[in-house]
């Protein structure tokens, strides 16, 4: 294969990856952001305009809310993508105290936290039934992230995106529950910093 051929069979897959990437964002946009906002959530505001942003944050984490809860705590949420461009997310949770937490730079106030802080938290976990032979095999972070079956191979198709998270947002009360009361449902794991903040899970 010629160097023009290899770097048209590039371009060709990096369009796929980005097409498949672009249909899971508005799938979210559409039925997974509106599940959360129903619950009490809002997005956290966007970037002032002209203020610096970093891209390869924002396209891991491109969605972010909170929640204030009654007692002057709050609830934060993150949907992470997979890096590299790839069409497969998880959610992030975590339920903060009024007087804010201890995370990797110290302590934060509620106002300065957001979800993708260094701190104990709930993760979701795509692939339940895995979980037990993962553990017992050292490999339980495998199989943690919402994704097609074999979605590389796959032509993008906007309706399957919607299947996809469609079934995610059945995950909303597992994560309510979490942290509501700190129970942990069949895709909800738990992620916990020591002093050290050597990560361990649940």
């Amino acid at each position: 294969m010629t160097f023009k051929n290899r770097l048209r069979a590039r371009g060709a897959r990096e369009q796929k990856l980005k097409k498949h990437r672009d249909f899971l964002l508005h799938s979210i946009r559409m039925h997974l952001l509106p599940a959360f906002i129903q619950q009490g959530f809002t997005p956290d505001p966007a970037p002032v305009e002209g203020a610096p942003v970093d891209r390869k944050y924002k396209g891991t984490f491109p969605f972010e809310l909170r929640r204030v809860r009654p007692d002057g705590g709050v609830d934060l949420v993150e949907i992470q993508f997979k890096t590299y461009h790839r069409a497969a997310f998880r959610i992030n949770v975590c339920a903060v105290p009024k007087e804010g937490m201890i995370t990797l730079g110290g302590h934060r106030t509620v106002e300065d936290l957001h979800a993708s802080g260094l701190h104990d938290h709930f993760e979701t976990h795509a692939r339940p039934w895995l979980r037990p032979l993962l553990r017992a095999l050292g490999l339980e972070p495998l199989g943690e992230w919402f994704s097609l079956w074999l979605w590389y191979l796959r032509y993008p198709k906007q309706a399957d995106y919607d299947r996809l998270v469609l079934r995610v947002a059945g995950v909303l009360p597992e994560l309510e529950l979490a942290l509501r009361e700190g129970k942990l449902g069949p895709h909800v794991r738990r992620i916990v910093f020591s002093s050290k903040f050597r990560s361990g899970a649940v």
